[in-house]
């Protein structure tokens, strides 16, 4: 019934989302160093043989639990309201998707992403960070620190550019790779099918990477200030901060490991959401399921 094929996308979308945390989890580290360091740019190779100087090469995985349980209610919210916005806006067109509702439903999923993203996020952000090193010792010692610290209501700080960061992003990733594979012609050979799919997702996510990084940027230096030390109060007001401070490239810190981690990222989590549903509808039809 309509329950258990809830529960079969809410389960799809969970696990697409530990396979997509697991392969880029050290693109997210690097991504975030990046970010919240507003000196001279860091470089990529550096940073990584920085992070495992720091402690071994399992280091590059710190701040992975509290990414990675996100990625399970982030993953499930995007897709399952993609899925359901899909059926929604095609009974309102005879069974089509035009373009611009394949962007809505794109901008329409990042909502609910942001905010069960959000909260985790904090914690992985004040992990990662390398002015707070020996500050919190695991995810669940920040988690207890910061609560205790600033109250519950930390867990929402920069929801606001979170928002902005998620819809902008999603809305052209899942827009033009939707319309994308309206327009190629199909493959038959499998690995081949992967390879494209990895190769143009990566593409569209380098795209709407030049559009949401800003917010990105925003959202990685609200949510690694500390009470008492803060510089940004609000999205706009930070953008306009950072620009005047460290000049308008600063906008873009930590962009080829963003763009990485994003594009080829959500493409695994999308071709692992769509296999475990292409398997589940075989298992059914089959009568096994």
């Amino acid at each position: 019934g309509r329950m258990g094929s809830d529960a079969t996308v809410f389960a799809a979308g969970a696990l697409s989302g530990i396979v997509e945390g697991l392969c880029v989890q050290p693109l997210e580290l690097v991504k975030t160093r990046f970010q919240i360091n507003d000196g001279p740019p860091l470089r990529f190779w550096a940073t990584v043989s920085d992070i495992v100087r720091e402690g071994g090469v399992l280091h590059l995985y710190r701040g992975g639990l509290p990414e990675i349980l996100g990625l399970v209610p982030r993953a499930a919210a995007a897709l399952s309201t993609l899925t359901y916005s899909h059926e929604l806006f095609r009974s309102w067109h005879q069974g089509e998707l035009p373009a611009a509702y394949a962007y809505l439903s794109g901008a329409l999923s990042g909502v609910p992403e942001a905010v069960a993203f959000s909260p985790f996020q904090v914690i992985k952000v004040r992990l990662m960070a390398k002015e707070h090193l020996g500050r919190y010792h695991n995810a669940a010692d920040c988690l207890t620190k910061v609560v205790k610290a600033e109250g519950l209501s930390a867990l929402a700080i920069g929801l606001g550019p979170t928002l902005l960061r998620n819809t902008v992003w999603n809305c052209i990733y899942y827009g033009t790779v939707f319309e994308l594979d309206k327009h190629l012609p199909p493959v038959n050979d499998r690995i081949l099918e992967g390879a494209r799919s990895v190769l143009v997702g990566t593409g569209v996510g380098v795209l709407a990477t030049c559009f949401n990084a800003p917010f990105d940027v925003i959202k990685s230096r609200v949510q690694s200030q500390l009470p008492g030390m803060r510089r940004y109060h609000g999205t706009f007001s930070a953008l306009a901060t950072i620009r005047r401070e460290e000049g308008a490239r600063a906008l873009y810190k930590g962009f080829l490991p963003k763009a990485l981690r994003l594009g080829l990222g959500q493409t695994i989590g999308l071709m692992t959401f769509k296999e475990i549903m292409k398997l589940v509808t075989a298992a059914k039809a089959s009568g096994s399921l």
